[in-house]
C-alpha cells in the first residue's frame, strides 16, 4: 500500500541514515559486531540479526528496547506495519524503565513511521510528546528532532509556514550545539520549506549553507539531495541552465554512491524540467533514462507508473492523443491501486483533455465527474486532518498552561515552608535576631501574596477558555442543526417517495446553500475560538497578493455561478505584499463572501489593491444592497450581527467582526463605505514593511 511511495520517503532514508550513524548508536553497532562478526550490511542479514539478539536477549531492558528501535528502522524502507509494531513494542518497554532519553529515541522513530504512512495526526501527538519530554530532561539533541518532525509533518500538509516557525525553534538550538549534524540538518529542511513557501531567495541561501557542511562532512548522500532542491530553486526562477547545473550535480554524486534509484528519481525531476518548458524530445529522454533504471532495479509498480506519466505528458504535448490517452488510462489503473491520490486526479484531468481532443465528450464528462468527486474527497480529508492538527495544538497548550499552573503551587508550597522553617530557626534564636526575622517574614509573605494573585489570574483565563467553549457550542448547536434537520426532511420526502423531481431540485439547491454557509461558519467559529483562547501568533512573510485573491474568488465559484456574478480581480500581477497571509486569506475570503451575499444576481464584485502613502489600499467592492447605520453600529460594539442575503443566504455574522479583529492585530486599519441601494466598497491596509530576517 505505502511501497509505491518510495520518492516520498527517500529523503527520510538519508535522514535515518545520518541518524542512526550518529553516536548515541555506537554501543548498538559494536553489540551487532561483536554477536554477528560475519555480519553484512544488506538490510535483510541485518534485520536477520537483530531479530537473533531479541529472541536471546528477552530481558525488558535498555539493550532489547534499542534492539528494537534499531529494527523498526531496518523495517521502514520494507515493511511499514512491522516497523510500526516494533516501534510501539518498544516504547512500552522504555514506559516501565522510566528512562526519558531512551523514551525520546523511541517517539522519535514511532513519529518517523508515522510520517511515512501519512498518518499525520498520530505522527503530530507523538513528536509533541518528544518535545514535552526533551525540554524537561533539557536534552537538546532530542528537542531539535522534535521541532524538525513536527516541521515535516506540516511539510506533508503543504503548511509552509508553520513547519518554518517550528524549524527555526530548532535552528535556535543547533547554532548553540557542537555537532555539526545538528546545523546542517537545520538547513536542509529550512531550505526546503522556504522553497514550499514560494521564498527562492531563502531557499537558495540555507540549501548553500547546508550544502556547505555536507562536503565539509563528506555527506555526500544529503549533498545528492540538497543538490536536487537548489536545482529545484532555481527551476522556479525559470533559470533552467543552473537547475539542470544542480541535477548534473546530483546524478553524479548518486553514480559515485552507486544509487541508482535517486539517480532515476533525479531523472524524472529533469524530465519534469523539460516537459515544463515544451521541450518534448529532451523531456521523453530523460524519461525513458528513468524507466531503463526501472527496468534493472524491483520498483513498486505505483512509481514506475509515475515516470511513464511523464511520457503521456509528452504525447500530449505534442499532440499524439491517441497514445497519450492509452498512456493515461493504463497509469490510471496503476496509481489507483497504489492508492496515490495526486497522480491519480493528474491522470484524470489528461483523460478528458486527450478524450476532449478526440472527440469523445461522453468519456471526458465521465473523467470530469470522477476527478470532482475525488478532489472533494481528497479536499475533505485534508480539512479534517487541519482540524485534528489544530485540536492537537489547543491541547498541547491546554497542557503547557496547566504544567505551568503546577509549578507555581509547587513554588507556592515552597514558600510557604520556607516560611515555617524561617518562624521555627526564629523562635530559637535571641531577640537580637527579631528585627532580621520580621523582615523576612514580610518579604515572604509579598511573595506568597504575588503568588496567589498570580494563581487567581491563571484561574480566570481558565474561565475565559470555558466561557468560550459554552458560547462556541451554543453557536454550532444552533446553526449547526438547521442545515441537517433540513437535510434529514429531505431524505425522509424522498424515501416516502412524496417529493417529484421538480420539487427534490429546488430543496437541493436550498440545502447546497445551506451546507456551504454552515462549512464557511464553522471556519470563522475555529478561528475565532482559537484566537480567543489564545492570541493568534501573526507570522508575516512576503507572498503575492493577486494570488491569494484568485485562490478566495475560486474558492466561492460555485456561489459565483449560482447568482450570475461576475468578479473582477483587478490587483495587477505580481504585486507583492509583507503580511500574515493567512489572516490576508481570512479576510479577502469573509469580505468576498458578505459581497456575493449581498449582492444581487447578475450584477458585479471588483477587488482592486492601490499603492498610495506607503501602503497596499485593498478594497472588495460589491453593487449590493448595502449596510445600515445600525448594523454599522453593532459591529463597532463587536455585536454578533446576523442578515439574510439577496438569496435568503444565512451567516451568523462572525465573519466581518472576526476580520475586523485579525486586521488591528495586523495593525492595519478597515474602512467601510456604503450607500442603501447602491453597494458596499471595504477596504483595508498593508503597510508596506521590510521582508522578515532569517
Amino acid at each position: 500500500m505505502v511501497g509505491s511511495n518510495v520518492k516520498n520517503v527517500i529523503p527520510n532514508i538519508l535522514f535515518m541514515k545520518n541518524f542512526f550513524l550518529s553516536t548515541r548508536y555506537y554501543k548498538l553497532l559494536l553489540l551487532f559486531l561483536l554477536l554477528a562478526p560475519g555480519f553484512c550490511y544488506s538490510q535483510k542479514k541485518a534485520i536477520d540479526s537483530t531479530l537473533n539478539i531479541l529472541k536471546k536477549h528477552m530481558r525488558e531492558d535498555s539493550l532489547r528496547a534499542n534492539a528494537l528501535i534499531y529494527l523498526s528502522y531496518l523495517y521502514q524502507t520494507s515493511n511499514l506495519i512491522n516497523s510500526e509494531y516494533y516501534a510501539k513494542e518498544a516504547l512500552d518497554i522504555v514506559n516501565k524503565l522510566n528512562n526519558d532519553a531512551l523514551k525520546c529515541e523511541a517517539l522519535n522513530q514511532l513519529g518517523s513511521v508515522y510520517a511515512w504512512e501519512r498518518k499525520t495526526t498520530e505522527a503530530l501527538t507523538t513528536y509533541f510528546q518528544q518535545q514535552e519530554i526533551a525540554q524537561r530532561i533539557n536534552q537538546s539533541y532530542w528537542l531539535i528532532k522534535a521541532y524538525l518532525g513536527i516541521g515535516y509533518i506540516y511539510e506533508l500538509e503543504n503548511e509552509w509556514g508553520k513547519a518554518v516557525g517550528y524549524t527555526l525553534q530548532a535552528l535556535k538550538i543547533a547554532e548553540k550545539s557542537p555537532d555539526p549534524y545538528d546545523e546542517e540538518d537545520v538547513y536542509n529542511h529550512l531550505g526546503a520549506e522556504y522553497l514550499g513557501l514560494e521564498n527562492d531567495k531563502l531557499a537558495e541561501d540555507y540549501l548553500k549553507k547546508a550544502a556547505i557542511l555536507f562536503k565539509k562532512d563528506n555527506n555526500l548522500d544529503q549533498l545528492g539531495d540538497c543538490e536536487i532542491s537548489l536545482a529545484k530553486v532555481f527551476a522556479t526562477r525559470g533559470n533552467y541552465d543552473s537547475a539542470k547545473e544542480h541535477f548534473d550535480n546530483a546524478v553524479a554524486i548518486f553514480t559515485r554512491l552507486d544509487e541508482p534509484y535517486q539517480i532515476a528519481d533525479v531523472y524524472q525531476h529533469i524530465g519534469d524540467m523539460y516537459a515544463t518548458q515544451g521541450l518534448y524530445k529532451q523531456a521523453e529522454n530523460y524519461y525513458k533514462k528513468t524507466l531503463v533504471i526501472y527496468d534493472k532495479i524491483n520498483v513498486p509498480e505505483g512509481d514506475y507508473a509515475l515516470a511513464v506519466i511523464g511520457l503521456g505528458t509528452v504525447a500530449f504535448g505534442e499532440k499524439r492523443y491517441d497514445i497519450a490517452s492509452s498512456i493515461f488510462h493504463q497509469e490510471f489503473i496503476k496509481v489507483k491501486q497504489a492508492n496515490i491520490i495526486e497522480p491519480q486526479l493528474q491522470c484524470l484531468l489528461y483523460m478528458a483533455k486527450t478524450d476532449s481532443a478526440l472527440s469523445n465528450y461522453k468519456e471526458a464528462l465521465e473523467h470530469m465527474q470522477t476527478y470532482a468527486s475525488l478532489y472533494d474527497s481528497f479536499y475533505n480529508e485534508k480539512k479534517t486532518r487541519a482540524t485534528q492538527r489544530m485540536l492537537i495544538e489547543l491541547d498541547v497548550q491546554r497542557k503547557e498552561k496547566e504544567n505551568e499552573q503546577l509549578k507555581n503551587q509547587n513554588s507556592l508550597q515552597q514558600q510557604h515552608m520556607a516560611i515555617f522553617a524561617v518562624a521555627g530557626i526564629a523562635l530559637l534564636i535571641a531577640g537580637a535576631f527579631l528585627a532580621l526575622l520580621y523582615k523576612q517574614k514580610t518579604e515572604a509573605l509579598n511573595s506568597v501574596k504575588q503568588m496567589q494573585q498570580k494563581t487567581e489570574a491563571q484561574k480566570n483565563e481558565l474561565s475565559v477558555i470555558n466561557a468560550v467553549k459554552d458560547k462556541l457550542i451554543s453557536m454550532i448547536a444552533h446553526d449547526v442543526r438547521s442545515p441537517l434537520t433540513s437535510l434529514q426532511n429531505t431524505l425522509h420526502l424522498t424515501r416516502q417517495k412524496i417529493l417529484n423531481e421538480e420539487e427534490f431540485d429546488k430543496l437541493s439547491l436550498i440545502l447546497d446553500n445551506d451546507i456551504r454557509h454552515l462549512v464557511s461558519m464553522l471556519d470563522n467559529t475555529l478561528l475565532w475560538a482559537r484566537e480567543q483562547i489564545h492570541a493568534l501568533k501573526v507570522k508575516k512573510t512576503p507572498f503575492d497578493l493577486r494570488s491569494v485573491a484568485q485562490d478566495v474568488i475560486e474558492l466561492y465559484h460555485q456561489s459565483i455561478q449560482d447568482k450570475n456574478l461576475s468578479v473582477r480581480n483587478n490587483i495587477p500581477p505580481s504585486t507583492e505584499v509583507v503580511s500574515d497571509k493567512e489572516i490576508i486569506h481570512t479576510a479577502l475570503r469573509n469580505f468576498l463572501s458578505n459581497a456575493i451575499k449581498f449582492t444581487p444576481a447578475g450584477t458585479c464584485i471588483e477587488v482592486n489593491a492601490e499603492q498610495k502613502n506607503g501602503a497596499m489600499y485593498v478594497t472588495v467592492k460589491d453593487q449590493g444592497v448595502g449596510i445600515s447605520n445600525d448594523t454599522l453600529n453593532k459591529i463597532d460594539k463587536k455585536e454578533f450581527v446576523s442578515t439574510r442575503g439577496t438569496n435568503n443566504e444565512k451567516g451568523t455574522g462572525l465573519g466581518l467582526m472576526f476580520t475586523q479583529d485579525l486586521l488591528l492585530k495586523l495593525g492595519e486599519e478597515l474602512k467601510i463605505e456604503t450607500q442603501a441601494g447602491k453597494g458596499t466598497a471595504i477596504t483595508f491596509t498593508i503597510h508596506k514593511q521590510e521582508v522578515p530576517a532569517s
